[in-house]
């Protein structure tokens, strides 16, 4: 499934994302079928000379998401 800012902010359900069991903050995309997942890394950076994208990085593994405040 994928996951994006959009459909979970919608869905009223903020969550978690982890790649290889490790949580990853800042991300704004995961592909749990494909296994990736997209983040801002911090301290957040911008493209020159672009200047209106902000730098991306991507991570490939074993992809999950999680509601925040599940107790597992």
């Amino acid at each position: 499934m994928i996951y994006t800012v959009k459909n979970t902010t919608m869905a009223g359900r903020p969550v978690k994302a982890f790649v290889n069991g490790n949580e990853i903050p800042g991300a704004y995309y995961a592909d749990t079928d494909r296994g990736i997942l997209k983040f801002y890394p911090q301290p957040a950076r911008i493209k020159k000379p672009e200047r209106d994208q902000a730098y991306t990085r991507t991570l490939r593994g074993t992809v999950t998401v999680e509601p925040v405040g599940s107790d597992q």
